[in-house]
């Protein structure tokens, strides 16, 4: 038998093998959940259904995790550039008693931060290979402030296979003619519209 501290290195090698391999379970679920439908970012009872199937409170790595195909952020007029229409979207935040849970080491969870070793898990269990071509997005409104909400979104094409969209989210390089977005089209009816987040 070895040294009392090769015995806890062991003990934590098979806790994170654990970790990993439950991550990995949840992850693939959820994947699966998301092919079930689309978001297109309209609150009503068919996406509130969609959404509920979609989303887990994850108690062994203190997280809550909701992953979702969205579909029509250029359509709708949000993003000019149509490379941005459609994305494999994970939101991920912190249990509200994170601070009670612990990782694999037997560290404690911190809130509103899950941790970059815990994200990373979670962002790489759902992405993979796809690394590179994620895009990570701060929280923008009060309520996903308070709850520490990170967005970690892969574009996809038509047939959802991931991408990296050529030029920014505001290109119109890409953009067919005339097309206008969702602010231009409420500017001509006296209306300000600055985010589908925060209407004007």
């Amino acid at each position: 038998m070895g040294s009392r501290q090769q015995q806890r290195a062991a003990v934590r090698r098979a806790a994170s093998l654990d970790v990993e391999a439950h991550v990995a379970r949840v992850a693939a679920q959820l994947r699966r959940l998301a092919f079930t439908g689309l978001f297109f970012g309209r609150e009503d009872a068919v996406a509130g259904a969609y959404m509920a199937r979609c989303r887990v409170a994850d108690v062994a790595t203190g997280a809550v995790l909701l992953f979702t195909r969205d579909s029509g952020m250029h359509t709708s007029g949000w993003f000019k550039n149509p490379d941005y229409d459609r994305c494999l979207h994970l939101s991920l935040s912190p249990l509200a008693n994170a601070t009670a849970l612990v990782d694999a080491r037997g560290e404690p969870l911190r809130t509103p931060d899950l941790g970059r070793e815990t994200t990373e898990r979670w962002v790489r269990a759902f992405y993979g290979d796809c690394m590179g071509a994620v895009w990570a997005e701060s929280p923008k409104t009060d309520h996903g402030r308070r709850q520490g909400v990170w967005h970690w979104r892969v574009f996809c094409d038509a047939r959802w296979q991931p991408i990296v969209p050529r030029g920014e989210v505001y290109s119109m390089d890409f953009t067919d003619l005339g097309w206008r977005s969702a602010s231009q089209v409420f500017e001509e009816d006296g209306r300000l519209v600055t985010s589908v987040l925060n209407p004007g």
